[in-house]
């Protein structure tokens, strides 16, 4: 139990972070203009919503939720390229978004019938997050 503990706490001290603290927020926005209704909005609102029926969301909700777990996600980065320079640390993320996070999203959205289209519009948003993330926690 002990060495389980020497290496959470090891890691703890391993993550930058305010620089995880800057991609969380950065995230964030870069979501919130992906999802403008000239870029990508309206076309996934289409594919979310098809009957066009009102969907009521707790906007503050899935933010928050959505900013929690994007700061787990690039603690996580974090550690594996932290330091490794920036063009490493893209690389990385990047191929951390295609192989894991894509892959993921993939099976998910696949088995509950969604369309392509909307894979693609999240999976992109996915792998632009996540490079961007490399790159600063990478060159950071």
């Amino acid at each position: 139990m002990n060495d389980i503990l020497m290496v959470i706490q090891t890691m703890v001290f391993a993550v930058h972070w305010l620089p995880v603290i800057v991609v969380t927020a950065l995230s964030l926005v870069v979501a919130a203009i992906w999802h403008l209704p000239f870029l990508f909005g309206n076309t996934w609102e289409r594919e979310v919503n098809p009957e066009g029926t009102e969907r009521k969301i707790n906007k503050p909700f899935v933010l928050g939720v959505s900013g929690i777990l994007h700061f787990i996600a690039f603690t996580n980065v974090s550690l594996v390229v932290a330091g490794q320079g920036w063009r490493s640390g893209l690389l990385t993320a990047l191929m951390i978004s295609l192989v894991w996070i894509v892959t993921a999203l993939g099976a998910i959205y696949f088995f509950a019938g969604r369309s392509w289209r909307l894979f693609a519009i999240d999976a992109g948003l996915y792998v632009v997050v996540f490079s961007l993330a490399g790159l600063v926690l990478g060159a950071w």
